[in-house]
């Protein structure tokens, strides 16, 4: 067994950071290929000096070069560093008070662990600041929360895995070709997409009045009738809003003329009958996730609650980080990096909303371009998944002799697990819902082929 390296008062052990180095000196191939993914970075490092000698063995390691005392020294000398980590005697020490290079990995957990209680005191520190700061409990509560999110829970799980040991489990597993995949419920998306997978951030952007919280309406619907729990966090509509435009998409009435008081009896009835269907499935509606850490705590508490599968959020433009930052955009990509954690956390999809600025309403061909994504940040990287909204007929409607033809594209620009292409749907503008083609459109029954 290895010896105890750390004295657990202290943030750090510099016997423990040096023995890594020395590990990587004595022992290289075998060494370095086991603590790089346990320190991916040398930030993981206390001393300034460890962090230097670090990333000299990691580049010499990457380069091909062939690893000891020399060629560190030589390197440092390069790089005009070899003094100030203490020149050629400190290696010798580093070499000379490392027993052995087989405790690597015990070494590199060392390291890591006092470098996530450093994280975590240093958060604790920001919190007491950030309650001195706050004016009331609620910001209290948001600042606690907002710090937080941002701490990750040490890696518990093996590094790698052995080929030998997955690959039946995998084939086994590739006999349902979607895996663990949500349909969405529009059969020419699912043959591109193959639905929506756990873990995955998904952007569904589009201009205003394109049908974006529609489409997200239509696929909670679908997922929860598949016994799919789905929680839908609106930021724009109300709740009771979201509850009428759902009742009306599935009894197929025209909610403009619900509101008007226009409809009959057979539609009333029908109302009345889909509304009771409507209570039937598991739907929560949050309007408390204007910020990831609410989203990040709601998501968990609901999870175990009330089993919910997937996650909508409507919209990120009207969300805020929950913390001061230089710009809009910058703040945007705190969120997005944020939701996407969140999602590979609680092993969920979420399905995020997104507003497109003005460039494609000026080109000739208006169809959105992942450079159309309004105040992004990073959300085009973040994102597993991006869909964007794009109807003809709301270019077309100031046309003379205008009729809509109701036809619409969603377009997939990016998918990190199959093709990007077009998917053609209907879009109902009178019952504000989508539907696959060919189809035809049923009351009280939707879309039917």
């Amino acid at each position: 067994m290895p010896s105890k390296l750390v004295n657990p008062n202290k943030l750090f052990s510099l016997e423990g950071e040096g023995a890594v180095l020395g590990s990587m000196l004595l022992d290289p191939q075998k060494a370095i290929p086991k603590v790089l993914p346990r320190l991916p970075r040398s930030e993981a490092f206390y001393l300034h000096e460890h962090r230097i000698i670090y990333d000299c063995l990691i580049r010499l390691y990457i380069a091909g070069t062939p690893i000891d005392a020399i060629a560190l020294r030589a390197e440092l000398n390069r790089i005009g560093k070899l003094k100030q980590v203490g020149g050629v005697e400190y290696i010798a020490k580093i070499l000379n008070t490392t027993p052995s290079a087989a405790n690597a990995i015990y070494y590199a957990g060392l390291v890591r662990a006092k470098q996530k209680e450093r994280a975590v005191r240093a958060a604790v520190s920001e919190i007491e600041n950030a309650v001195d700061e706050a004016g009331t409990v609620d910001e209290m509560i948001t600042e606690i929360q907002s710090i937080s999110l941002d701490l990750q829970p040490l890696s518990t799980g093996p590094d790698y895995i052995e080929v030998k040991d997955q690959a039946a489990i995998v084939a086994t597993e590739m006999q349902d070709a979607r895996g663990n995949a949500l349909a969405t419920g529009f059969r020419d998306l699912d043959k591109m997409i193959h639905g929506f997978y756990p873990g995955e951030l998904i952007i569904l952007a589009g201009r205003p009045s394109m049908g974006k919280s529609a489409f997200a309406l239509d696929f909670s619907l679908n997922m929860a009738k598949a016994g799919i729990g789905s929680l839908f966090i609106t930021l724009e509509m109300t709740e009771r809003s979201l509850i009428e435009r759902a009742v009306c998409n599935l009894a197929g009435v025209d909610s403009t003329r619900v509101r008007g008081g226009l409809i009959n009896e057979d539609e009333q009835a029908e109302i009345t009958r889909q509304a009771h269907e409507l209570a039937k499935l598991n739907i929560i509606i949050s309007k408390s996730g204007s910020m990831p850490q609410q989203i990040a705590a709601l998501i968990h508490r609901l999870k175990q609650t009330h089993n919910i599968g997937i996650v909508f959020v409507d919209y990120v433009q009207l969300m805020e980080s929950g913390k001061r930052s230089e710009s809009r955009q910058q703040e945007i990509t705190t969120i997005s990096r944020q939701l996407k954690g969140i999602a590979l956390r609680e092993n969920t999809p979420v399905v995020v909303l997104s507003q497109l600025n003005r460039q494609c309403d000026m080109r000739e061909n208006h169809r959105p371009r992942m450079s159309d994504l309004r105040e992004s940040g990073s959300i085009e990287q973040d994102a597993d998944l991006v869909l964007f909204v794009y109807r003809g007929d709301y270019y077309r409607k100031d046309e003379p002799n205008f009729e809509p033809n109701g036809m619409s594209e969603i377009i997939i620009s990016k998918n990190r697990r199959g093709p990007v292409g077009v998917v053609t749907l209907v879009f109902v503008h009178d019952f504000v819902k989508f539907g696959s083609l060919p189809e035809r459109f049923v009351m009280g029954k939707g879309f039917v082929d």
